[in-house]
Protein backbone atom coordinates (compact mmCIF):
# COMPACT_ATOMS: atom_id res chain seq x y z
CA UNK A 1 0.00 0.00 0.00
CA UNK A 2 2.70 2.32 0.90
CA UNK A 3 6.13 3.09 -0.19
CA UNK A 4 7.84 5.08 2.35
CA UNK A 5 10.88 7.16 1.56
CA UNK A 6 13.65 7.25 4.23
CA UNK A 7 12.33 10.57 5.70
CA UNK A 8 9.02 8.76 6.47
CA UNK A 9 10.77 5.91 8.04
CA UNK A 10 12.17 8.46 10.13
CA UNK A 11 8.93 9.87 10.65
CA UNK A 12 7.26 6.64 11.50
CA UNK A 13 9.91 5.81 14.27
CA UNK A 14 9.59 9.49 15.83
CA UNK A 15 6.04 8.81 16.20
CA UNK A 16 6.79 4.98 17.39
CA UNK A 17 8.89 6.33 20.00
CA UNK A 18 6.91 9.78 21.26
CA UNK A 19 3.49 9.25 20.12
CA UNK A 20 3.73 13.24 19.21
CA UNK A 21 3.96 12.94 15.22
CA UNK A 22 0.59 13.09 13.28
CA UNK A 23 1.90 10.42 10.93
CA UNK A 24 -2.42 9.67 9.67
CA UNK A 25 -4.40 12.97 8.21
CA UNK A 26 -7.74 13.17 7.05
CA UNK A 27 -9.21 16.30 4.94
CA UNK A 28 -12.44 16.66 3.19
CA UNK A 29 -12.30 18.49 0.47
CA UNK A 30 -15.90 19.09 -0.12
CA UNK A 31 -18.76 18.07 1.57
CA UNK A 32 -20.61 18.28 -1.91
CA UNK A 33 -21.67 14.90 -2.41
CA UNK A 34 -24.00 13.38 -5.29
CA UNK A 35 -25.59 10.66 -3.52
CA UNK A 36 -27.41 10.76 -0.11
CA UNK A 37 -26.99 7.17 1.33
CA UNK A 38 -29.02 6.00 3.73
CA UNK A 39 -26.09 6.51 6.96
CA UNK A 40 -24.68 9.52 5.77
CA UNK A 41 -25.79 13.24 5.95
CA UNK A 42 -22.58 15.55 5.23
CA UNK A 43 -24.22 16.23 1.55
CA UNK A 44 -26.78 18.32 3.40
CA UNK A 45 -23.96 20.82 4.41
CA UNK A 46 -21.80 20.72 0.95
CA UNK A 47 -21.20 24.71 0.10
CA UNK A 48 -18.83 25.31 -2.78
CA UNK A 49 -18.20 29.01 -1.42
CA UNK A 50 -16.38 27.15 1.28
CA UNK A 51 -13.92 25.49 0.04
CA UNK A 52 -10.03 26.21 -0.43
CA UNK A 53 -8.81 27.39 -3.54
CA UNK A 54 -5.42 25.34 -5.38
CA UNK A 55 -3.08 28.24 -3.59
CA UNK A 56 -4.46 27.62 -0.20
CA UNK A 57 -4.14 23.94 -1.21
CA UNK A 58 -0.62 23.83 -1.71
CA UNK A 59 -0.16 25.90 1.66
CA UNK A 60 -2.17 22.86 3.10
CA UNK A 61 0.61 20.65 1.73
CA UNK A 62 3.79 22.21 2.66
CA UNK A 63 2.53 22.52 6.45
CA UNK A 64 1.69 19.17 6.40
CA UNK A 65 5.10 17.88 5.19
CA UNK A 66 6.59 20.26 7.78
CA UNK A 67 4.19 18.82 10.58
CA UNK A 68 5.25 15.11 9.36
CA UNK A 69 1.98 13.62 8.08
CA UNK A 70 3.22 10.57 6.54
CA UNK A 71 -0.52 9.13 5.06
CA UNK A 72 -3.15 11.41 3.90
CA UNK A 73 -6.65 10.11 2.96
CA UNK A 74 -8.29 13.27 0.76
CA UNK A 75 -12.16 12.47 1.51
CA UNK A 76 -15.55 14.66 1.31
CA UNK A 77 -18.68 14.41 0.54
CA UNK A 78 -17.44 13.21 -2.72
CA UNK A 79 -13.34 14.26 -3.71
CA UNK A 80 -14.46 14.54 -7.09
CA UNK A 81 -17.06 16.81 -6.55
CA UNK A 82 -14.04 19.17 -6.52
CA UNK A 83 -12.87 21.08 -9.37
CA UNK A 84 -9.40 21.38 -7.65
CA UNK A 85 -8.83 17.21 -6.68
CA UNK A 86 -6.14 17.09 -9.50
CA UNK A 87 -4.39 19.98 -8.28
CA UNK A 88 -4.88 19.03 -4.59
CA UNK A 89 -3.23 15.68 -5.97
CA UNK A 90 -0.58 17.03 -7.65
CA UNK A 91 0.64 18.83 -4.55
CA UNK A 92 0.27 16.57 -1.55
CA UNK A 93 2.37 13.97 -4.37
CA UNK A 94 4.60 16.35 -4.53
CA UNK A 95 5.12 17.13 -0.88
CA UNK A 96 6.44 13.15 -0.73
CA UNK A 97 3.09 12.60 1.41
CA UNK A 98 0.97 9.34 0.97
CA UNK A 99 -1.71 9.73 -0.75
CA UNK A 100 -5.29 8.11 -0.57
CA UNK A 101 -8.49 9.63 -2.27
CA UNK A 102 -11.71 8.17 -0.71
CA UNK A 103 -14.77 8.02 -3.29
CA UNK A 104 -17.88 6.17 -3.81
CA UNK A 105 -17.11 5.22 -7.75
CA UNK A 106 -20.57 6.35 -9.11
CA UNK A 107 -20.25 9.19 -11.66
CA UNK A 108 -23.76 10.72 -10.88
CA UNK A 109 -26.68 9.71 -8.84
CA UNK A 110 -30.04 10.79 -7.60
CA UNK A 111 -30.20 13.95 -9.65
CA UNK A 112 -27.52 15.30 -8.18
CA UNK A 113 -25.00 15.42 -10.84
CA UNK A 114 -22.21 17.16 -8.92
CA UNK A 115 -20.15 14.72 -11.04
CA UNK A 116 -20.54 14.66 -14.51
CA UNK A 117 -20.36 11.27 -15.58
CA UNK A 118 -18.51 11.65 -19.09
CA UNK A 119 -15.77 13.02 -17.33
CA UNK A 120 -15.70 11.05 -13.81
CA UNK A 121 -13.47 8.29 -15.32
CA UNK A 122 -11.28 10.02 -17.21
CA UNK A 123 -10.79 12.16 -14.00
CA UNK A 124 -9.74 8.85 -12.39
CA UNK A 125 -6.98 8.20 -14.62
CA UNK A 126 -5.62 11.70 -14.65
CA UNK A 127 -5.13 11.11 -10.96
CA UNK A 128 -3.22 8.20 -11.20
CA UNK A 129 -1.38 9.71 -14.41
CA UNK A 130 -0.25 11.89 -11.62
CA UNK A 131 1.40 8.90 -9.49
CA UNK A 132 -2.03 8.47 -6.94
CA UNK A 133 -2.15 4.56 -6.19
CA UNK A 134 -4.35 4.37 -3.47
CA UNK A 135 -8.23 4.77 -3.60
CA UNK A 136 -10.65 3.35 -1.38
CA UNK A 137 -14.22 3.18 -2.90
CA UNK A 138 -17.13 2.04 -1.36
CA UNK A 139 -19.29 -0.51 -1.58
CA UNK A 140 -21.48 -2.55 1.06
CA UNK A 141 -23.71 -5.28 -0.65
CA UNK A 142 -22.92 -7.63 -3.54
CA UNK A 143 -26.39 -7.85 -4.54
CA UNK A 144 -26.79 -4.52 -6.71
CA UNK A 145 -30.36 -4.00 -5.73
CA UNK A 146 -29.49 -3.60 -1.76
CA UNK A 147 -26.09 -1.25 -2.57
CA UNK A 148 -28.72 1.06 -5.14
CA UNK A 149 -30.86 1.42 -2.02
CA UNK A 150 -28.28 1.99 0.30
CA UNK A 151 -26.49 4.77 -1.97
CA UNK A 152 -30.63 6.54 -3.30
CA UNK A 153 -29.18 6.15 -6.71
CA UNK A 154 -30.22 3.52 -9.37
CA UNK A 155 -27.31 2.02 -11.20
CA UNK A 156 -24.52 2.60 -8.28
CA UNK A 157 -23.52 -0.92 -7.63
CA UNK A 158 -22.63 -0.99 -11.67
CA UNK A 159 -21.43 2.28 -11.49
CA UNK A 160 -18.99 1.85 -8.41
CA UNK A 161 -17.82 -1.70 -9.85
CA UNK A 162 -16.81 -0.05 -12.83
CA UNK A 163 -14.12 2.20 -11.01
CA UNK A 164 -12.95 -0.45 -9.40
CA UNK A 165 -12.25 -2.69 -12.24
CA UNK A 166 -10.72 0.70 -14.11
CA UNK A 167 -8.79 1.26 -11.73
CA UNK A 168 -7.20 -2.02 -10.84
CA UNK A 169 -6.43 -2.24 -14.34
CA UNK A 170 -4.16 0.47 -14.19
CA UNK A 171 -2.68 -0.29 -10.37
CA UNK A 172 -2.80 -4.11 -10.30
CA UNK A 173 1.05 -4.61 -10.51
CA UNK A 174 1.91 -1.26 -9.67
CA UNK A 175 4.39 -1.34 -6.31
CA UNK A 176 3.20 0.72 -3.66
CA UNK A 177 -0.46 0.22 -5.26
CA UNK A 178 -3.77 -1.02 -2.78
CA UNK A 179 -7.15 0.23 -3.89
CA UNK A 180 -9.61 -0.50 -0.77
CA UNK A 181 -12.99 -1.35 -0.72
CA UNK A 182 -14.51 0.37 2.14
CA UNK A 183 -17.53 -1.66 3.14
CA UNK A 184 -19.97 -0.28 6.16
CA UNK A 185 -20.99 -3.38 7.96
CA UNK A 186 -24.82 -2.67 8.95
CA UNK A 187 -28.05 -5.32 9.64
CA UNK A 188 -28.08 -5.49 5.96
CA UNK A 189 -24.84 -7.12 4.79
CA UNK A 190 -23.61 -9.19 8.14
CA UNK A 191 -24.12 -12.44 5.85
CA UNK A 192 -22.17 -11.07 2.91
CA UNK A 193 -18.84 -9.79 4.38
CA UNK A 194 -16.81 -12.97 3.88
CA UNK A 195 -17.89 -12.75 0.11
CA UNK A 196 -17.11 -9.16 -0.31
CA UNK A 197 -13.76 -10.43 0.70
CA UNK A 198 -13.38 -12.64 -2.01
CA UNK A 199 -15.14 -10.00 -4.50
CA UNK A 200 -12.14 -7.85 -3.22
CA UNK A 201 -9.39 -10.10 -3.92
CA UNK A 202 -10.84 -11.51 -6.98
CA UNK A 203 -10.64 -7.77 -8.53
CA UNK A 204 -7.39 -7.04 -7.11
CA UNK A 205 -8.51 -4.66 -3.84
CA UNK A 206 -8.12 -5.19 -0.57
CA UNK A 207 -11.56 -4.32 1.78
CA UNK A 208 -11.82 -2.11 4.73
CA UNK A 209 -14.96 -2.30 6.99
CA UNK A 210 -15.77 -0.18 9.16
CA UNK A 211 -19.57 -0.84 11.48
CA UNK A 212 -22.28 1.13 11.09
CA UNK A 213 -22.96 4.11 13.42
CA UNK A 214 -26.61 5.83 13.36
CA UNK A 215 -28.42 8.00 15.43
CA UNK A 216 -30.74 6.06 17.69
CA UNK A 217 -33.69 8.27 17.52
CA UNK A 218 -35.19 10.76 14.76
CA UNK A 219 -35.25 13.69 16.99
CA UNK A 220 -31.92 13.64 18.90
CA UNK A 221 -30.84 16.07 17.40
CA UNK A 222 -26.79 17.35 17.59
CA UNK A 223 -25.07 15.86 20.23
CA UNK A 224 -21.66 16.03 18.58
CA UNK A 225 -20.23 18.14 15.65
CA UNK A 226 -20.11 14.57 13.94
CA UNK A 227 -23.68 13.73 14.98
CA UNK A 228 -24.73 15.99 12.20
CA UNK A 229 -23.19 13.70 9.39
CA UNK A 230 -25.21 10.67 10.42
CA UNK A 231 -28.77 9.54 10.03
CA UNK A 232 -31.83 7.65 11.45
CA UNK A 233 -32.31 4.41 9.79
CA UNK A 234 -33.57 1.58 11.69
CA UNK A 235 -33.17 -0.90 9.12
CA UNK A 236 -29.64 -0.39 8.56
CA UNK A 237 -28.85 -1.00 12.80
CA UNK A 238 -28.27 -4.43 13.91
CA UNK A 239 -31.18 -5.35 15.57
CA UNK A 240 -33.43 -8.79 15.73
CA UNK A 241 -36.97 -9.64 15.95
CA UNK A 242 -35.87 -12.89 17.54
CA UNK A 243 -34.05 -11.77 20.07
CA UNK A 244 -30.32 -10.26 21.13
CA UNK A 245 -28.74 -13.89 21.45
CA UNK A 246 -29.79 -14.34 17.58
CA UNK A 247 -28.50 -11.04 16.95
CA UNK A 248 -25.13 -11.99 18.68
CA UNK A 249 -25.08 -15.23 16.87
CA UNK A 250 -25.46 -13.31 13.56
CA UNK A 251 -22.48 -11.12 14.54
CA UNK A 252 -20.08 -13.50 15.61
CA UNK A 253 -20.25 -15.74 12.73
CA UNK A 254 -19.88 -13.12 10.68
CA UNK A 255 -16.58 -11.80 12.54
CA UNK A 256 -15.53 -15.05 12.97
CA UNK A 257 -15.06 -15.75 9.75
CA UNK A 258 -13.14 -12.84 8.58
CA UNK A 259 -10.63 -13.28 11.64
CA UNK A 260 -9.80 -16.44 10.34
CA UNK A 261 -9.57 -15.43 6.75
CA UNK A 262 -7.01 -12.47 7.62
CA UNK A 263 -5.39 -15.32 9.56
CA UNK A 264 -4.83 -16.80 6.24
CA UNK A 265 -3.74 -13.77 4.38
CA UNK A 266 -6.91 -12.42 2.60
CA UNK A 267 -6.90 -8.85 1.78
CA UNK A 268 -8.38 -7.53 5.08
CA UNK A 269 -6.93 -3.89 5.25
CA UNK A 270 -8.19 -3.43 9.17
CA UNK A 271 -5.60 -5.26 12.03
CA UNK A 272 -7.26 -7.73 14.07
CA UNK A 273 -7.35 -5.60 17.50
CA UNK A 274 -9.94 -3.17 15.08
CA UNK A 275 -12.23 -6.76 14.29
CA UNK A 276 -11.77 -7.50 17.36
CA UNK A 277 -13.39 -4.16 18.52
CA UNK A 278 -15.53 -3.81 15.71
CA UNK A 279 -17.20 -7.03 16.89
CA UNK A 280 -17.60 -5.77 20.31
CA UNK A 281 -19.32 -2.66 19.10
CA UNK A 282 -21.94 -4.34 17.65
CA UNK A 283 -22.83 -6.25 19.69
CA UNK A 284 -22.63 -4.22 22.69
CA UNK A 285 -22.75 -0.39 21.84
CA UNK A 286 -19.49 -0.04 23.36
CA UNK A 287 -16.78 1.82 21.82
CA UNK A 288 -12.93 0.40 22.28
CA UNK A 289 -11.86 1.41 25.96
CA UNK A 290 -8.01 2.22 25.15
CA UNK A 291 -8.60 6.37 25.04
CA UNK A 292 -7.65 7.81 21.25
CA UNK A 293 -4.69 9.70 20.16
CA UNK A 294 -6.55 11.87 18.17
CA UNK A 295 -4.18 15.40 17.62
CA UNK A 296 -1.20 13.45 18.66
CA UNK A 297 -1.14 10.85 15.36
CA UNK A 298 -3.61 12.30 13.30
CA UNK A 299 -5.97 14.61 12.96
CA UNK A 300 -9.22 16.07 10.75
CA UNK A 301 -9.50 19.46 8.17
CA UNK A 302 -12.67 20.96 6.98
CA UNK A 303 -13.30 22.04 3.51
CA UNK A 304 -12.96 25.44 4.15
CA UNK A 305 -8.84 24.80 6.33
CA UNK A 306 -10.48 24.62 9.88
CA UNK A 307 -8.86 22.04 12.12
CA UNK A 308 -9.58 19.62 15.06
CA UNK A 309 -8.11 16.38 16.14
CA UNK A 310 -11.13 14.42 14.84
CA UNK A 311 -14.70 14.60 12.78
CA UNK A 312 -16.50 14.62 16.20
CA UNK A 313 -14.82 17.35 18.59
CA UNK A 314 -15.78 20.86 18.19
CA UNK A 315 -13.73 23.85 16.19
CA UNK A 316 -11.85 25.66 18.60
CA UNK A 317 -8.15 25.69 17.21
CA UNK A 318 -6.80 27.78 14.95
CA UNK A 319 -7.20 27.52 11.33
CA UNK A 320 -5.02 25.24 9.61
CA UNK A 321 -3.56 27.99 7.61
CA UNK A 322 -3.12 30.35 9.64
CA UNK A 323 0.30 31.52 9.88
CA UNK A 324 0.61 30.64 13.59
CA UNK A 325 -0.92 27.56 13.47
CA UNK A 326 2.72 25.05 13.62
CA UNK A 327 3.60 27.10 16.70
CA UNK A 328 0.11 26.39 18.34
CA UNK A 329 0.03 22.68 17.34
CA UNK A 330 3.67 22.47 19.11
CA UNK A 331 2.37 25.13 22.28
CA UNK A 332 1.17 23.66 25.89
CA UNK A 333 -2.00 25.33 25.27
CA UNK A 334 -2.79 23.37 22.18
CA UNK A 335 -2.12 20.16 24.28
CA UNK A 336 -3.94 21.13 27.35
CA UNK A 337 -7.00 21.57 24.69
CA UNK A 338 -6.79 18.32 22.85
CA UNK A 339 -5.99 16.01 26.19
CA UNK A 340 -9.29 17.69 27.56
CA UNK A 341 -11.25 16.83 23.86
CA UNK A 342 -10.14 13.31 23.62
CA UNK A 343 -10.74 12.77 27.58
CA UNK A 344 -14.49 14.09 27.15
CA UNK A 345 -15.17 12.45 23.82
CA UNK A 346 -17.43 9.29 24.09
CA UNK A 347 -15.25 6.93 21.43
CA UNK A 348 -15.87 6.31 17.57
CA UNK A 349 -15.04 3.08 15.94
CA UNK A 350 -13.16 5.43 12.89
CA UNK A 351 -11.04 2.67 11.21
CA UNK A 352 -8.42 5.21 10.32
CA UNK A 353 -8.32 6.58 13.81
CA UNK A 354 -8.17 3.62 15.78
CA UNK A 355 -6.06 1.12 13.46
CA UNK A 356 -3.78 3.79 13.09
CA UNK A 357 -3.29 3.83 16.66
CA UNK A 358 -3.31 0.02 17.22
CA UNK A 359 -0.27 0.19 15.11
CA UNK A 360 1.74 1.85 16.68
CA UNK A 361 0.15 0.47 20.47
CA UNK A 362 0.86 -3.18 19.47
CA UNK A 363 3.39 -4.54 17.22
CA UNK A 364 0.61 -7.43 16.01
CA UNK A 365 -1.66 -4.45 14.04
CA UNK A 366 2.10 -2.93 13.01
CA UNK A 367 3.57 -5.79 11.60
CA UNK A 368 -0.14 -7.26 10.13
CA UNK A 369 -0.34 -4.03 7.96
CA UNK A 370 3.23 -4.49 6.40
CA UNK A 371 2.86 -8.18 5.51
CA UNK A 372 0.17 -7.21 3.65
CA UNK A 373 0.78 -4.47 2.21
CA UNK A 374 4.57 -6.70 0.82
CA UNK A 375 2.18 -9.34 -0.48
CA UNK A 376 2.38 -9.58 -4.46
CA UNK A 377 -0.86 -10.23 -6.24
CA UNK A 378 -0.71 -12.68 -8.74
CA UNK A 379 -2.93 -13.95 -11.63
CA UNK A 380 -5.01 -10.69 -13.69
CA UNK A 381 -7.90 -8.18 -12.49
CA UNK A 382 -11.08 -8.84 -13.44
CA UNK A 383 -12.59 -6.70 -16.44
CA UNK A 384 -16.45 -5.25 -15.54
CA UNK A 385 -18.20 -7.64 -17.11
CA UNK A 386 -16.01 -10.61 -15.09
CA UNK A 387 -16.81 -8.77 -12.18
CA UNK A 388 -20.49 -8.83 -12.86
CA UNK A 389 -21.23 -11.90 -13.83
CA UNK A 390 -19.57 -14.17 -11.29
CA UNK A 391 -20.28 -11.50 -8.33
CA UNK A 392 -23.29 -9.52 -8.78
CA UNK A 393 -26.31 -11.39 -6.81
CA UNK A 394 -29.61 -11.09 -8.69
CA UNK A 395 -31.66 -13.62 -7.26
CA UNK A 396 -34.79 -12.10 -5.34
CA UNK A 397 -33.49 -11.23 -2.01
CA UNK A 398 -34.96 -8.73 0.21
CA UNK A 399 -33.34 -5.53 0.73
CA UNK A 400 -33.18 -6.41 4.68
CA UNK A 401 -32.33 -9.64 4.75
CA UNK A 402 -34.74 -12.32 6.13
CA UNK A 403 -34.26 -13.52 10.01
CA UNK A 404 -32.39 -9.86 10.35
CA UNK A 405 -35.71 -7.75 10.94
CA UNK A 406 -34.62 -4.94 13.27
CA UNK A 407 -35.57 -3.82 16.59
CA UNK A 408 -34.37 -0.53 16.79
CA UNK A 409 -31.44 1.32 15.47
CA UNK A 410 -27.66 1.03 16.73
CA UNK A 411 -26.69 3.22 19.45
Amino acid sequence: MLRFTARNYARIAQAAVTRRVPVYAHWGITHRCNLTCKMCGIWRYGDENEELAVAEIQQMAEKMARLGVVQLSIGGGEPFASKHLEAAVEAFLGQGLNLRVLTNGVPEGNGRNVVQGRDYLARIDRCMDLGLKNFSISLDSLYPARFDYICEAEGAWDAAVRTMTQVSSRLYDTPGAMPTINCVVSNLNLEELPDIVRFASDIGFAVSFLPVELLGDPKEGVRNWEARFIRYRPEMGIGSAEGASQVRARIDRAYDQLLAMKADGAPILNSTPYLEASRMYLKTGRFPPEGCDAGRLYFSVAPNGQFTICHRTVHQHLDFLDPGFEEYFHSELYERRRKLEAASCEGCMRACWIDTSSMFRTMEGFFETAKLTLKRRSGAPLTFEQARERWARVDQAPIVPEGAQPEAAAK
